[in-house]
C-alpha cells in the first residue's frame, strides 16, 4: 500500500547549526533481513528514471533521472551540485556510498559504490520519490547459504524423481515476472532438458507481491547466460539470478509435487456415461468456454466434469486441463491441485503437461506459508542497540576565469566542511531515528559572499509499528501532500487501516538552508493514502493552507493517481488553489516496457512557475515582507501583485531506451517546452514568453568495454530555443584501477548560435577527477579542469578562459 513510511533518528539529535545545501537524497535504507537484499533510497524531489547502468552486474551502479521539481516541490534553488550519504553499515550488502550529482539542467546520476562486483535489479518507485535496489547477498549466513540442499525422493525404480542438485549450483535463469493475483503467463515452447527445473519464486516489490518463473540449475554464471542466449527469442528479457539454498529447496518441493506419485495412482476414469457423438461433446466444450468467458465458472466446472463422465474421446485431454483451470479461478485451489495431478499422470507428455506443470508449480507456491521451529519455550525480544553512522568531508576549491576585458579573476576560494550523521534503533515494534545533515562554508576571498552555514536535515522521528501511529518533528523534506519542500515542524501519520493512513502536517516553510526558525510564515494541512487496490493503484488527496503575515498565502486542494504493474506505470499529479482559482500543477507521466527490456516513456507537465502564492507579489519590490506592502497596498492589489509575477510552462516529453546487450544501450528522449509571458505592474515591466522550445538528447552507454567496472556515455543534444541554437557533444567516462582508484576523465563541446545578438559560439570544457578509497570508510578526491570559449560578434570577438580545482575526503562512520 502506499502509505507514508518513517524512518526515525530518535536518540541523538544535533543541535549545533552547520549545514549543508539541500540534497536530492533523503534517506538510504538497506533491508538484508532476506536474500535477495534491498537498497531503498528516497529523495526530497521527484525524479523520473531513465536509464541505469551497467545493466545486471559490477561494483558501480550509475542511475540517470530526469528532475520534476523545478520550484514546483522545492520553492529554494539550493539543490547540490554534488551530495554522498551513506547507509548504516551490512555485513552483508557491500554498499561504500550513494552519490547524486548534478548532470545539466533538469537532470542528474546517482552513483551506488560497491566494495565488490555484486549482481542487483533496479525497480524505480512507482511514486518517482524512491528507488529501489535488489542485491543478491551470496555470504549471508542468516539465509542458510550453506544449508543442505534436500535430496530428491527416489520412485519404486530407485531413481530420483527429479533433477539432483548440488551446492554449487546457485544460478538460474529468470524468465519472466507476474503480479500476484494475474492469471499466470503459459510456458513458452522452450527445450527443456531432464536436469532443469522450471518453478515460480514470490518476491515483494512497491508493496506489491510479484511471482517470477524460473530455470535452475547452474553451477556458474556462464553456464546459465549461455543457456538464456538459446531462450531470447522466446523470452528476451530473461536475465540470470542467484539463487539462495533456501530458494531452491523451495523450487525442488516444486519439483516433488510434479514428479512424485500419489500414494493411490491414477487410472483414466470408468465410463458411466454412453459413447456421444462428436458433435455432441463438442456443444458441451463450447457451451463451458463460453461460461468460461462470461466468468460463470461453476456451470463450467459441471461441462467440463460431464464431458469426462464420457469414455474417453478426443476432448478428454483439454477437458480435464480446462477444468483444473476453472478450479484454480474459483479459488478451489485443492481441487485444482487435483486435477492438475491427475491430468500428468494420464498425459505426462506434450504441450499440455508443461502448461500444466506450471501452473501447479505456481498453486503450490502460493499454497507455501513461513514455517518456524517451536522450542515450547516464551522467547523474548533482545534488546537491540543503536546503530549510529554517517560521515564528514572536508573540500578546498577555487575557480578563476580569464577574459579580454576583464583580466584574470579569483571568483572562488572556500572550504566547505559537511556533516551527516544518524542515531537509528529499531525493534519489532517501533522504530527510532534522529538526523543531522549540514555544513559550514569558510570564505577565503576578502570580497567573496562571505562565510555561511545552513543546515538541511535537523529532525527525531519515529513509528510506533503496533498502532500504526508515525511522527517526525523537525527540519524536513516533503513533497507529498501539498508541502512545497523543507520546513520546520510536525509530520503525523496514523494507519487506520491496510488500505488508508492519514497524515497531518503543521509548520513553518523554509526558503533557506540558511535560515533559522521564522515563524512569520506557517503552513498546516491534512492527506490520505489510499491504496494498494487491485495489486496495482495508490491514491492520494491533500488540503492545505498557508498564511504569511497574517495574509492567505496559498490555499489548495489537489492528490496523487499512480498504476503500477511488472511492465506499465502511470502516475498523475495535480495542486489546483481554490483561493486563486488557478491549476498550480498537472503531471502525468507514464512508462511501459517491453519484453526485450525496451523502455518507454512519456510526460506531460503543466504548471504555474513559480507555484501561485501570495508571496510571488514581492518579486521585483524594494520592500522583503508582505506586511510592507500592506502599509500602501490593499491585500487585493496585493494578490493581482502575485498573479502578475506567475508565469505558466507546459513541458511534454517522449522517450525511449534499449538494452542491445548487457554491456550497450542507447536512450533519447525528446522535449518541447513553452513558458508564457507575464503582465507589467508594481513598478516590475513585463517579460516575454519564450514560444514553443525544443530539446533533442541521446545517449549511448556501455559499460566493462575495455575492463570489469569502467562506465562510457558518450552524448548528442541539441537545443532550439528563443534567444539560441546549441549544439553539444558530451563524453562521460569512469575507469578503476586495482579496484581502489577511480579515474573519470569528461569531456563537453558546446557550438551555440546566439539569436539575441547574432554571434556564434565555441566553447570546450575537459575535466579529470581522480578518487582513491583506503580501508573502505576514507576516500580521497582530487579534480580540475577547465573551459575555453571563443565568441564571434559581427564586428568583434571574445576570448575568455576559465578552470577549477578541488581537493578534499571523506570519512565514514
Amino acid at each position: 500500500m502506499g502509505r507514508w513510511v518513517t524512518r526515525f533518528t530518535g536518540g541523538i539529535l544535533l543541535s549545533f547549526a552547520t549545514t549543508v545545501w539541500g540534497g536530492v537524497i533523503d534517506t538510504v535504507d538497506i533491508d538484508d533481513s532476506k536474500n535477495p537484499a534491498t537498497i531503498r533510497i528516497d529523495f526530497t524531489i521527484p525524479l523520473q528514471y531513465i536509464n541505469h547502468a551497467p545493466e545486471r552486474q559490477g561494483d558501480e551502479l550509475q542511475i540517470q533521472f530526469r528532475t520534476l521539481a523545478n520550484n514546483l516541490f522545492s520553492r529554494e534553488s539550493e539543490i547540490s551540485d554534488q551530495q554522498t550519504v551513506n547507509a548504516a553499515p551490512s555485513r552483508f550488502v557491500p554498499l561504500i556510498d550513494t552519490r547524486y550529482q548534478t548532470d545539466a539542467a533538469e537532470r542528474g546520476v546517482l552513483t551506488l559504490r560497491f566494495s565488490r562486483r555484486v549482481s542487483y535489479k533496479v525497480y524505480p518507485g512507482s511514486d518517482r520519490r524512491h528507488i529501489t535496489i535488489e542485491v543478491v547477498t551470496t555470504n549471508n549466513p542468516l539465509k542458510s547459504e550453506n544449508q543442505a540442499i534436500k535430496p530428491a525422493p527416489v520412485t519404486r525404480t530407485g531413481k530420483p524423481s527429479r533433477p539432483t542438485v548440488t551446492l554449487a549450483q546457485h544460478y538460474v535463469v529468470n524468465l519472466e515476472s507476474f503480479l500476484e493475483g494475474e492469471n499466470q503467463p503459459p510456458l513458452k515452447d522452450i527445450a527443456l532438458g531432464e536436469r532443469h527445473v522450471v518453478y515460480t519464486r514470490k518476491f515483494p516489490i512497491e508493496d506489491r507481491m510479484w511471482n517470477r518463473l524460473r530455470i535452475g540449475f547452474f553451477e556458474t554464471r556462464q553456464q546459465a547466460e549461455a543457456f538464456k542466449k538459446t531462450l531470447l527469442d522466446k523470452y528476451p528479457g530473461a536475465w540470470v539470478a542467484y539463487a539462495s539454498s533456501e530458494e531452491i529447496n523451495q523450487a525442488l518441493e516444486q519439483a516433488d509435487i510434479l514428479t512424485t506419485p500419489v500414494k493411490s495412482p491414477l487410472r483414466r476414469p470408468k465410463a458411466v456415461l454412453p459413447a456421444p457423438a462428436d458433435e455432441k461433446v463438442y456443444a458441451l466444450m463450447e457451451e463451458a468456454r463460453k461460461a468460461i468467458a462470461e466468468n460463470n465458472i461453476n456451470h463450467a466446472i459441471q461441462l467440463y466434469t460431464k464431458v469426462l463422465r464420457y469414455p474417453d474421446n478426443e476432448y478428454s485431454r483439454d477437458a480435464l486441463e480446462f477444468l483444473g483451470l476453472a478450479r484454480e479461478r474459483n479459488r478451489q485451489y485443492a481441487h485444482a491441485i487435483r486435477e492438475y495431478q491427475r491430468y500428468l499422470e494420464l498425459y505426462p507428455q506434450g504441450e499440455g503437461s508443461i502448461r500444466v506443470k506450471q501452473r501447479l508449480a505456481g498453486l503450490t507456491t502460493a499454497a507455501e506459508q513461513p514455517r518456524t521451529l517451536s522450542t515450547g519455550k516464551k522467547r523474548t525480544e533482545r534488546a537491540t542497540p543503536w546503530d549510529l553512522y554517517g560521515g564528514f568531508s572536508q573540500f578546498y576549491r577555487r575557480d578563476e576565469s580569464t577574459t579580454d576585458a576583464g583580466g584574470d579573476l579569483v571568483t572562488q576560494s572556500s572550504l566547505s566542511n559537511d556533516l551527516d550523521i544518524t542515531a537509528r534503533k529499531r525493534s519489532s515494534t517501533y522504530d527510532l531515528q534522529s538526523r543531522f545533515t549540514g555544513s559550514y562554508l569558510h570564505d577565503f576571498l576578502s570580497d567573496g559572499p562571505g562565510s555561511y552555514n545552513s543546515i538541511s536535515s535537523l529532525y527525531i522521528d519515529g513509528n510506533q509499528k503496533q498502532y500504526g501511529i508515525a511522527a517526525r518533528l523537525g527540519r524536513q523534506s516533503r513533497n507529498t501532500g501539498g508541502v512545497l519542500g523543507r520546513f520546520d515542524g510536525l509530520l503525523l501519520g496514523y494507519q487506520v487501516s491496510d488500505l488508508l493512513t492519514v497524515n497531518g502536517v503543521a509548520g513553518f516553510p523554509v526558503f533557506s538552508t540558511r535560515d533559522g526558525l521564522k515563524t512569520d510564515r506557517y503552513l498546516y494541512g491534512i492527506s490520505a493514502d489510499l491504496g494498494t487496490f487491485a495489486n496495482a493503484w495508490d491514491f492520494e488527496t491533500f488540503f492545505i493552507e498557508q498564511q504569511n503575515d497574517g495574509i492567505l498565502d496559498r490555499r489548495a486542494i489537489g492528490g496523487e493517481a499512480r498504476y503500477f504493474d511488472p511492465t506499465k506505470s502511470i502516475l498523475s499529479f495535480v495542486d489546483y488553489d481554490i483561493s486563486y482559482q488557478s491549476l498550480n500543477t498537472l503531471i502525468v507521466l507514464g512508462t511501459w516496457t517491453l519484453a526485450d527490456r525496451t523502455t518507454f516513456n512519456a510526460s506531460l507537465d503543466y504548471r504555474n512557475s513559480p507555484v501561485l502564492t501570495t508571496t510571488n507579489a514581492i518579486q521585483g519590490q524594494t520592500l522583503p515582507n508582505l506586511s510592507d506592502l500592506l502599509d500602501t497596498l490593499s491585500e487585493d492589489e496585493i494578490r493581482q501583485l502575485a498573479e502578475d509575477r506567475t508565469a505558466d510552462v507546459t513541458t511534454v516529453s517522449v522517450g525511449a531506451s534499449h538494452p542491445f546487450t548487457d554491456q550497450l544501450q542507447m536512450s533519447g528522449d525528446i522535449t518541447v517546452s513553452n513558458l508564457s509571458g507575464t503582465n507589467a505592474s508594481g513598478g516590475v515591466e513585463a517579460i516575454p514568453g519564450t514560444g514553443n522550445e525544443y530539446f533533442y538528447n541521446l545517449q549511448l552507454i556501455g559499460s566493462n568495454l575495455i575492463k570489469n567496472g569502467d562506465i562510457s556515455v558518450l552524448g548528442l543534444r541539441y537545443a532550439d530555443t528563443s534567444t539560441s541554437n546549441i549544439s553539444t557533444l558530451t563524453l562521460d567516462t569512469r575507469y578503476p584501477i586495482q579496484n581502489v582508484w577511480r579515474i573519470n576523465p569528461r569531456f563537453r563541446v558546446d557550438y551555440r548560435d546566439n539569436s539575441n545578438n547574432d554571434s556564434t559560439q565555441w566553447i570546450a570544457s575537459p575535466s579529470l577527477r581522480i578518487d582513491y578509497r583506503w580501508r573502505r570508510r576514507y576516500r580521497f578526491e582530487v579534480e580540475g579542469g577547465g573551459e575555453w570559449s571563443t565568441e564571434d560578434l559581427p564586428n568583434d570577438s571574445q576570448d575568455s578562459s576559465s578552470y577549477f580545482f578541488s581537493l578534499g575526503y571523506r570519512v565514514d562512520f
